[in-house]
């Protein structure tokens, strides 16, 4: 007598494997003692993610449920979704899993499906995580009855299905519209600006609408009805408020169902069929013949060749390690998708906070100008802990079997690259942004300690242990507890020299403190170069 066994959907296959996958890692290796250390970073990670979403819930104490409810939905779609853009790109095009995937009874809508339902499961661990404090806080707000917290995780899940949707249909309408030739830079750049994007309705949006405008239910209306965090705070309001005026809120709250369900249409039904058309396109060999005959790199080699870079980079070893770094900055689909989503909301978030300084008065102004940009001086630290982590891992082992005594001149040629393309143009033009919105030249006085910090902070992923370029699985950067603390640290520092630089051009001490911070800068630089010097590279090279 035989007993059917139900065997499970290829799509719940398929979920299970990219769960694991997502928190495992892609790499053998990872499946052993550094599974506990990436949940110990996903625990971290939580817990700073708990940390940041106790801030709005202090409102409780004199916001009404619907007011509440906007400004949790604003810090979460700023923060979750924004996580969730950043990883989008990389998780849905893989070149990999596509060589594998299509040869199998698999669907590119099944697929898609997998994916998505497993991006957009971890970006509710991180939106739950932030709406730990609001949860508790929010039935003890003005209004708020006890259905507020099943309404609220409602709502919460409404809002990351509309943002995973809303990702997948951008790319999907790009693929359906434009050919392979721009498919690698045209998906960097929609992801750069869906982040953006994002950083926009989570953060610029609450300024301009100000709290107290919120807090009136009957102005909602007119272009605030497209909002997303008014759309989930509406139907928070609509069905868990007591309050005058609260069933006028029904159409936002029905605004935001209805465009979640077109969205997740046509991202998941209607235009499904183009991701698996992206995911042949990886796999294309057309103008192949045509792009290898075209000589590529003249540029960068010429450009080490002349000052001031032939000046700056003297070792040989360095100068090929800034090259190759340069061109997987500007070549390497999967480095684009992460780096540069990644440091377009430090360009932003500068800005955002001047303008928002701005209404101070001019004290107010200078003390926010000196701290926004020192906090540029993270930029290299970021650039340098994503630029460790490639899909081309396996390749670094040339650099082991390289006749090189250490690891260091691999690392400074990396730390260059980042400093001469992205760290340095960047404070240069936020700055002159901010000398523009200023309309003076303090912001460019106020920048010099950022520039002092950026050759320091570009050095500290050195310090905890050797560091390659492009030699970590992708998966590394994921939940890293120690690149947490690290960011955390530097972030503090920065914010600590950027307040004094500013009471210090306050008080007239501004080339005192400047010469200072030089010193303690060098300093610094020389303890941590004696200590990447005295970091042994291999057992077998000590």
């Amino acid at each position: 007598m035989s007993t059917a066994v139900s065997q499970p959907s290829p799509e719940a296959v398929l979920r299970r494997l990219f769960w694991k996958l997502l928190f495992r890692g892609r790499a053998v290796q990872q499946a052993g003692a550094q599974r506990t250390r990436r949940q110990m970073g996903l625990a971290f990670t939580l817990f700073i993610y708990a940390v940041f979403g106790a801030m709005p819930a202090i409102l409780a104490v004199r916001a009404n449920c619907f007011a509440l409810a906007v400004v949790l939905h604003g810090f979460t779609f700023m923060f979750a979704s924004l996580t969730l853009a950043s990883s989008a790109g990389t998780m849905l095009f893989m070149k990999e899993e596509a060589e594998i995937l299509l040869h199998r009874p698999v669907t590119p809508r099944e697929l898609l499906r997998a994916k998505c339902a497993v991006l957009a499961g971890f970006s509710l661990l991180l939106a739950f995580a932030l709406n730990i404090g609001g949860f508790v806080a929010g039935p003890f707000c003005k209004g708020a009855t006890w259905r507020f917290v099943p309404v609220h995780l409602l709502s919460t899940v409404l809002l990351m299905v509309f943002s995973a949707a809303s990702i997948v249909l951008v790319y999907n309408a790009c693929l359906k519209w434009f050919g392979r030739e721009r498919f690698d830079n045209l998906l960097t750049f929609m992801q750069t600006i869906l982040s953006v994007a994002m950083m926009v309705s989570g953060q610029i949006v609450p300024r301009l609408i100000g709290f107290d405008a919120v807090t009136q239910i009957d102005h909602v209306g007119g272009w605030m009805l497209a909002l997303p965090p008014v759309w989930f705070g509406a139907l928070d309001g609509w069905l868990a408020a007591d309050l005058p005026g609260a069933a006028d809120l029904w159409l936002p709250a029905l605004i935001g169902v209805g465009v979640t369900a077109i969205v997740s249409w046509l991202a998941f039904e209607r235009l499904a069929s183009a991701y698996g058309e992206g995911l042949m396109s990886l796999n294309e060999s057309t103008g192949a013949i045509r792009e290898s005959t075209r000589p590529r790199g003249r540029v960068i080699a010429w450009l080490v060749q002349v000052p001031p870079l032939s000046w700056w980079l003297r070792d040989a070893v360095e100068r090929q390690s800034f090259i190759l770094t340069t061109a997987y900055c500007l070549r390497d689909r999967e480095i684009k998708l992460r780096l540069y989503p990644g440091l377009a909301p430090m360009l932003f978030m500068p800005v955002v906070m001047s303008v928002s300084g701005a209404t101070g008065g001019g004290e107010t102004a200078a003390m926010i100008q000196g701290f926004v940009t020192c906090f540029l001086a993270i930029v290299p630290l970021q650039a340098m802990m994503m630029l460790r982590c490639s899909e081309h891992w396996r390749a670094s082992e040339f650099f082991h079997a390289a006749p090189v005594p250490h690891w260091m001149p691999f690392f400074d040629g990396a730390r260059k690259a980042t400093l001469a393309f992205l760290a340095f143009p960047l404070v240069v033009l936020v700055t002159s942004l901010l000398c523009a919105i200023a309309r003076s030249l303090t912001p460019l006085i106020l920048a010099v300690p950022s520039l002092v910090l950026l050759p320091a902070f570009s050095q500290v992923t050195g310090v905890v242990e050797p560091w390659l370029p492009l030699s970590k699985p992708s998966d590394e950067m994921k939940n890293s507890a120690a690149g947490c603390m690290m960011m955390a640290g530097v972030m503090m520092a920065a914010a600590v020299v950027g307040g004094l630089a500013s009471a210090s051009w306050r008080f007239g001490w501004f080339p005192l403190y400047l010469a200072v911070e030089i010193a303690a800068a060098t300093g610094a630089s020389f303890v941590m170069r004696r200590i990447m010097s005295e970091t042994r590279w291999l057992p077998e090279r000590s």
